[in-house]
């Protein structure tokens, strides 16, 4: 619960004009939490603008809130992530511990939440920014366990309308794996509650010891909240909203919001997250993420062109997924499905046996036409005659009574399959390397960095977001800051930046490195199916020859290959 502890605007703030350890003077007081407050500072060297959250004074007494201060250092620390607020220094002045980040401008989902309804799209979005954060913190095995619209912020992007960054990890708590906390670790006891009443599990509200899934259990919470409009528990007293969480049905998405299109598909993406029994809910975020980007289709730039999103009943079952761990707790039971009555004395299994037989026929003729169309085709064409090539010093006169051979026509089919081809070999804007012409002083540091391999963390990226917001129109900002996010194995983030690029200059496809990472997120189990979607909508079959190099390597871990064959397919259909 959010209790502000620091006094009110009449009293004279004493961190305001104070500097810390001689490096940051404190500015201005931007906003309070539980046991800290933020304020505005500046770094005295760099003259740069940094947030600094400082443990009130009263806390800083305490040995556990001290401890709780410290592991939010330590988990910030621990986590480099674009959807996580950057951390850049810890330190205790006059026995003050204090937490230096990056000033971020923009809003909280709280405050977005007020202002009115948020669009399905929009809350989609955010959801999925915020799910990746988490599974970053998550495979550093530390729980968030206070996840709400007040500790997700929207950072403003020249790129993007809603950048999720998530703040606060002073209720964080590390653990050797999800099923076995480790108690040196783990400061959640038995009988003591943490967390927001609104967005709190079960097992938090029952004072249980909890690990990530009651982070999912919030993320399923607040998407509940983006698309209803409302928390999905509502009470009088805060002890009634917790009793609900443990006792009390999930509410209905369709019931609530008819006229939401997504309503049913989503409902079963919170029912899971939502589960009362940590067991029952997705064991990793990266596993809800999947099923929220099934639904949409996954980016929300590509949907304008994307194929129609598949349903929940298109996706295999979550169980089904490869991950790098095995999901804890049981496997969900399968949704029965109503199958027609037969009738009595019928024999369902021949016809079984038939529809086996003949899906396998089919489906073998069709990948044998496929793999060998070309050399059917030319196997079918006519042997040219052989004639005599003619004099073209002579003309020659056609007999007396000869019919005049008419003009074969042209039939429609052929016509398309021409200009089929034509599209697929020449596309409209010829590609080019946006490269071959100067560099900007601002951008070739940079370039010159990641061409020698070195990974860039994204508070090194400034310039290039500062250059991309002047120049609108150069795709170059947009393809290094996608590189460097595909160095950092940001896959999901990279796509969309090279999206950004295309969609400034459609002939930076060119870009020697675009293509390459791009493959490389398409056989990435999250990150794979917009990637594909992105590879054909830029280059067709353009990527074919790169495509096929990236199989015959088989570089790729797991199934990759596997959506790089699919890929294939459908770009030579």
């Amino acid at each position: 619960m959010d209790v502000d502890l620091f006094p009110s605007a009449s009293v004279p703030d004493p961190f305001i004009g104070r500097t810390l350890d001689g490096r940051y003077e404190v500015l201005a007081r931007l906003g309070a939490g539980s046991v800290g407050v933020v304020y505005q500072g500046r770094h005295v060297r760099l003259n740069r603008l940094v947030a600094i959250k400082v443990l009130q004074q009263s806390a800083a007494a305490s040995p556990e809130w001290r401890r709780r201060f410290e592991r939010e250092a330590r988990a910030l620390s621990a986590l480099s992530h674009p959807n996580v607020v950057p951390f850049t220094g810890f330190g205790i002045d006059g026995g003050v511990p204090y937490l230096v980040m990056e000033l971020l401008q923009g809003k909280t989902l709280a405050e977005l939440i007020s202002e009115g309804p948020v669009a399905p799209a929009r809350s989609l979005g955010i959801v999925r920014q915020m799910l990746r954060g988490l599974s970053a913190a998550h495979d550093q095995a530390i729980a968030h366990r206070d996840l709400k619209p007040a500790n997700i912020f929207l950072q403003a992007l020249p790129d993007h309308a809603d950048h999720v960054r998530l703040l606060d990890f002073g209720m964080a708590t590390f653990f050797e794996g999800v099923s076995s906390p480790s108690t040196a670790e783990n400061p959640s006891r038995v009988g003591v509650v943490f967390g927001t009443p609104a967005y709190m599990s079960p097992e938090q509200a029952k004072a249980e010891r909890v690990d990530t899934r009651a982070d999912i259990y919030a993320a399923g919470a607040i998407l509940f909240e983006l698309l209803a409009g409302r928390p999905p528990y509502v009470a009088d007293t805060p002890q009634g909203v917790m009793e609900a969480h443990v006792l009390e049905p999930v509410p209905s998405l369709a019931k609530l919001r008819p006229e939401l299109p997504i309503a049913r598909r989503v409902q079963a993406v919170i029912d899971r997250a939502m589960a009362k029994k940590p067991a029952d809910r997705y064991p990793k975020a990266l596993w809800m993420l999947s099923a929220l980007e099934a639904i949409d289709g996954g980016s929300p730039v590509a949907a304008t062109n994307a194929e129609p999103a598949p349903t929940l009943k298109d996706l295999p079952p979550v169980s089904a997924r490869r991950d790098r761990e095995p999901p804890t707790g049981r496997q969900l039971p399968s949704v029965p499905s109503a199958r027609r009555a037969r009738k009595v004395g019928s024999h369902p299994w021949r016809t079984a046996i038939a529809l086996v037989v003949l899906a396998a026929a089919v489906t073998t003729g069709v990948t044998f036409l496929r793999r060998h169309r070309g050399q059917l085709v030319e196997r079918a064409k006519p042997v040219a005659a052989q004639v005599p090539a003619p004099n073209p010093q002579v003309t020659p006169t056609p007999p007396a009574h000869a019919p005049v051979q008419p003009s074969p026509p042209t039939t429609v089919a052929a016509t398309q399959t021409q200009t089929k081809s034509a599209s697929a070999v020449a596309p409209a804007q010829r590609a080019r390397d946006p490269w071959q012409e100067p560099v900007p002083e601002s951008l070739k540091p940079i370039r010159d960095t990641l061409e020698h391999g070195t990974r860039l963390n994204e508070g090194a990226l400034g310039p290039v977001y500062a250059f991309a917001r002047q120049n609108p129109g150069d795709p170059r900002p947009w393809l290094l800051i996608a590189h460097a996010y595909a160095q950092l194995n940001w896959l999901s983030d990279s796509v969309e930046r090279y999206q950004r690029a295309y969609r400034a200059d459609p002939t930076s496809r060119g870009d020697p490195q675009m293509l390459e990472d791009l493959l490389t997120a398409a056989a990435h189990r999250v990150a794979g199916r917009n990637a594909a979607r992105v590879i054909r909508d830029i280059y067709g079959a353009e990527a074919l020859p790169a495509l096929e190099k990236a199989i015959a390597r088989g570089a790729s871990e797991g199934d990759g290959n596997e959506r790089l064959d699919h890929l294939r397919d459908s770009l030579e259909q």
